[in-house]
């Protein structure tokens, strides 16, 4: 079987089983630590390419329905540190086609330690104090010092952007329009500027929603403007804490009406086995829309 190959904003590769991995691009001082390579090689049929600014790169697994014609399509976007077949993301795939859905997922590589903190702090804080990170982690994104005068934290959203602005058009190309965003974890911050840039966003899905502080803090106002709907599915078994009916009240005062949240049984961390609770759940909401 030959390879496909489509040209949109940039290079799409689809990988085969007849044909070898791609070589790994210049990343001009990006690490993702997602082992995408040997994913790629692990999910020869499913892998993709796409092709950042930068001459950076993300992977994809694209997994079309069982049988046409699809319900719709889904970008999934891991939570961070996650790639494109890890945790609830992984086990989603198989239960969304199952159902009929077509299924693109993307992973999201983790900032280092420093940015890290610097994204966690509050909007009152000043800048975290200098130090040596030390990062240990496997999973990490390389803030080296951007010539264009970005800082690190605009460097790093701006090429989960171009990743999840990059699926979309994919999944366009083929035919599935305006599909359906999910984010697990901290992902779900990130589709939020997706969702802006897009000129005909489609619907949004939370499970178990992170938000940074500066994100949480505009998050009403970035959402005011309406949009064709948004699910939050969020941990039944959440304790004290009162962020979830906060953040319902917070975007019902604003008008945010197309906005929905539905509690589910999730690990902490969600993993695959939640997937199946969590893809009836998906499934239900979409088809009722």
């Amino acid at each position: 079987m030959l390879p496909i190959v489509l040209w949109l904003a940039g290079t799409l590769v689809m990988a085969d089983e007849d044909s070898p991995a791609a070589p790994a691009p210049d990343r001009s001082g990006f690490t993702t630590g997602l082992g995408e390579m040997e994913l790629s090689q692990s999910f020869p049929g499913a892998a993709i390419w796409l092709e950042l600014e930068d001459g950076d790169r993300a992977l994809g697994l694209f997994y079309p329905e069982r049988e046409p014609p699809a319900e719709g399509a889904l970008v999934l976007l891991a939570d961070v540190g996650g790639n494109a077949a890890s945790g609830l993301v992984g086990g989603l795939r198989a239960q969304l086609i199952k159902r009929g859905w077509a299924v693109l997922a993307v992973g999201l590589p983790a900032p280092s330690l420093k940015l890290q903190k610097a994204m966690e702090a509050s909007p009152d804080d000043g800048e975290p104090a200098s130090d040596d990170d030390g990062d240990a982690s496997a999973v990490m994104i390389d803030v080296m010092a951007s010539p264009d005068g970005e800082s690190p934290e605009q460097r790093y959203r701006r090429r989960v952007q171009q990743s999840l602005e990059a699926a979309v058009d994919i999944l366009a190309s083929r035919g599935y329009d305006r599909p359906v965003l999910l984010g697990v974890g901290r992902a779900s911050g990130h589709l939020v500027a997706v969702q802006q840039s897009l000129p005909n966003p489609g619907r949004m899905i939370w499970v178990a929603p992170a938000f940074y502080p500066r994100d949480a803090a505009t998050l009403t106002e970035d959402l005011a403007v309406g949009g064709p709907g948004i699910l939050e599915l969020y941990a039944s078994r959440r304790g004290s804490d009162d962020e979830v009916p906060r953040r319902w009240t917070d975007l019902r005062r604003a008008g945010v009406g197309a906005y929905e949240r539905q509690p589910v049984s999730l690990q902490q961390p969600p993993s695959a086995q939640d997937a199946p609770a969590v893809a009836g759940r998906i499934d239900a909401w979409l088809r009722s829309r």
